[in-house]
């Protein structure tokens, strides 16, 4: 059986408080993309798949920074680390909401 991660290796951001952050920012993230509705997709397609992409990313990271896992490697610890969720989900809602 493996040994527990040692979460303070990685970093301040992967304490409790920052992991609580995450997982609440992508559950209202991932609840406000399903249960609404965003009309202007009809005027700008491709802009709004690309933001809509990036928010799907940012979400992603959310819940596997959130849920406490850690990447071993180097490339998705960095794509799935607060570092770079939050932005993306801190885009995503401000471009939702507009």
């Amino acid at each position: 059986m493996a040994s527990p991660v040692n979460y303070k290796e990685f970093g301040p951001l992967y304490a409790g408080w920052a992991r609580f952050i995450s997982l609440a920012a992508s559950l209202a993230l991932a609840a406000l993309l399903m249960f609404t509705q965003h009309d202007p997709w009809i005027n700008y397609p491709v802009i709004d798949r690309l933001l809509l992409v990036l928010t799907f990313v940012g979400t992603g990271a959310g819940f596997v920074h959130g849920l406490g896992y850690v990447p071993v490697r180097k490339f998705w610890r960095g794509l799935f680390s607060p570092y770079v969720g939050w932005p993306l989900m801190l885009v995503g809602i401000l471009w939702w909401i507009s």
